[in-house]
């Protein structure tokens, strides 16, 4: 055993955070933590989405060209969620999380600083690959200590609470936009990374015990990735995850012009329609939670993919009419993305259900598809030019239908291979009370 992890592990027990299974415990302040922290993606990506067509003209480009670089975040967290998962696996969660906060926070100030579209994508690049870390340690952490019914109920409130990161991010933008302009909500996220950096030093402890980390080498990444790549249910949660994204992805490349200049409101009205759908989701996550401990993951995840699938389809029909307007609008993407939210949850706890055995690994190639997803399409929504919402309304329909393909294909070869999971008639959950989740 390395004396420094020695030194780091009776630090940790001696902190008290350590049950008697060598692992701390999935508490109120901790789950609380992690909530925070799977707030940080959506800050870092989305802070300048209301300033897109302003940044596009002072960058002499297109909409679509600005949003390459929200593509060009997502490809970083992409890449280097499969680096970051196979890390934690061999260095423990707490040491990868902070490091590569640390380049997030660096690489944030690249992005604030720079003075051409080229060097703002390829800054955008390296800040993707610090926030990486983000969503595989929080998705690691709950894998590692959670225990039955938690693990639903843990996802689903991460998942809502996911929705609290867009809404930070839209009205910190629209306020700094109007009162210093666009470069200062750059600025912003440089503050940003900054305070998830000192979250996660005082709040994060380490989740994965010295006994259950494997040893890192490239070869042994790859073996384990294919490892997961050759488990057709694990592979059809991970697409049910990575298709539900690319159309809530759509939807949030699309929202500001789509508000603005299809819909025509200014920008504290887009905000407005931007808070009714963050609300939205934090709902859906929030109202997941005791529904998929009560009737189980697997029948709340077909009937949230009902709800985003019928709700996307109404907005295709109405804006192929030309009867869309801002109620009709806002009902529908709220309706969807509560039901999105829910998916999301239910398809992280079925897919992470299957890799007890490397919960970093895990994570990190169902976080890289689903943001490679995403990257891929984010820019659909802008296809047609900013003056119409067809686009954006038949890719998240599109990408919605694909979630459900794949949910079904997963729950098929589920029937031919044992569960790795407990069965949807889950136990009855464990109290809330006394610390423990």
């Amino acid at each position: 055993m390395r004396t420094s992890d020695q030194a780091e592990e009776v630090q940790v027990r001696s902190r008290g955070q350590f049950d008697g299974a060598g692992a701390p415990r999935l508490t109120h302040g901790l789950l609380a933590v992690l909530c925070a922290l799977m707030t940080l993606n959506p800050i870092v990506a989305s802070m300048y989405l209301p300033a897109l067509g302003i940044m596009a003209d002072d960058l002499g480009t297109s909409i679509v060209g600005v949003q390459i670089s929200l593509t060009a975040f997502f490809a970083g967290v992409a890449v280097g969620q499969l680096i970051v998962g196979a890390l934690s696996d061999s260095l423990g969660r707490r040491r990868v999380l902070l490091l590569a906060f640390a380049v997030l926070t660096a690489a944030s100030v690249f992005v604030a600083l720079a003075p051409t579209l080229e060097l703002l994508i390829a800054s955008r690049v390296l800040q993707g690959l610090g926030a990486a870390a983000g969503v595989v340690v929080v998705r690691a952490i709950v894998a590692d200590i959670g225990v039955g019914p938690q693990i639903s109920r843990a996802y689903s409130l991460l998942m809502g609470t996911l929705a609290a990161g867009p809404l930070i991010a839209s009205f910190s933008g629209t306020v700094l936009l109007q009162v210093s302009g666009w470069r200062s909500i750059l600025v912003g996220t440089v503050i940003a990374s900054t305070a998830f950096l000192v979250l996660a030093i005082v709040g994060v402890p380490e989740s994965l015990p010295l006994h259950r980390r494997a040893a890192f080498s490239a070869i042994g990444m790859g073996a384990m990735y294919g490892r997961l790549l050759r488990d057709p249910v694990y592979v059809g949660f991970l697409l049910t995850m990575a298709f539900i994204f690319a159309g809530l992805t759509i939807y949030v490349n699309a929202s500001s012009f789509v508000a603005q200049d299809v819909l025509g409101v200014d920008v504290w009205g887009f905000w407005l329609m931007f808070m009714a759908y963050g609300l939205a989701v934090f709902a859906g996550g929030w109202m997941n939670a005791p529904l998929s401990t009560r009737y189980g993951p697997r029948r709340m995840l077909l009937i949230d993919l009902a709800v985003a699938m019928a709700a996307s389809a109404l907005l295709v029909v109405v804006t192929i009419v030309d009867a869309l307007n801002v109620p009709v609008y806002v009902s529908l993407i709220a309706i969807g993305c509560a039901g999105v939210a829910g998916v999301m949850a239910n398809a992280t706890t079925l897919a992470l259900g299957r890799t007890p055995f490397a919960a970093g690994s895990g994570a990190a190639l169902m976080g890289c598809i689903q943001f490679a997803f995403g990257a891929f399409a984010g820019p659909i929504g802008g296809f047609a030019g900013p003056h119409t919402a067809l686009p954006m309304t038949v890719g998240m329909l599109a990408c919605f239908v694909l979630s459900f393909a794949a949910s079904r294909f997963a729950r098929f070869h589920e029937g031919r291979a044992p569960r790795s999971l407990p069965a949807d008639e889950n136990p009855p959950a464990a109290p809330l009370g006394g610390g423990a989740l």
